[in-house]
């Protein structure tokens, strides 16, 4: 009969649990929930055609940030906001048009954005494949304040900004 073995020292038993998720087809984890990307309707929201899955920091990890996948369906983006906290962006799966502040850049796989704190920014995916990236950010933050495109003159009135910032206008 086997004996128990002894926790090394510093370890106690009744330690925080560990996760594993394997990952599965077309970007998805055995586990982890695929959601709508915010709980309010679409377009009404200000974005359209996007996913998410909180692969860490939704399960009570002792982690200060979460981790997230977002994949943005072909023609689909982003609300349009800003917000006191940063986010860490990388490109996983095809590619798409980032709102950096007042530049757009093309995220594609293994690219990294920074979106700094108070920065306007939007995610699109114009092409015809999904656009998957991952966004790192704090575990505690605050709310996302909505921007309309009127919010931005000096971006509407750059043609490489202003496209982003109509996504979703009617």
């Amino acid at each position: 009969m086997s004996q128990p073995v002894p926790a090394p020292d510093g370890i106690q038993p009744d330690a925080e649990p560990c996760f594993f998720a394997s990952a599965t087809e077309n970007f998805r984890w055995e586990g982890v929930s695929v959601t709508e990307y915010k709980p309010t309707p679409g377009q009404e929201a200000g974005f359209c055609g996007i996913l998410r899955q909180t692969l860490f920091g939704g399960r009570n990890e002792s982690i200060g940030f979460e981790v997230r996948y977002f994949e943005i369906g072909p023609g689909g983006w982003s609300s349009l906001e800003y917000h006191g906290h940063a986010h860490a962006v990388i490109g996983l799966r095809g590619t798409g048009q980032v709102l950096l502040g007042d530049q757009v850049r093309t995220l594609g796989f293994l690219d990294l954005a920074y979106i700094g704190s108070n920065q306007p920014h939007r995610l699109t995916n114009e092409g015809t494949e999904p656009f998957g990236f991952l966004c790192i950010v704090d575990a505690r933050r605050d709310t996302s304040r909505l921007l309309r495109p009127a919010d931005l003159p000096h971006l509407l009135a750059q043609a490489e900004t202003a496209h982003i910032l109509k996504k979703g206008e009617f």
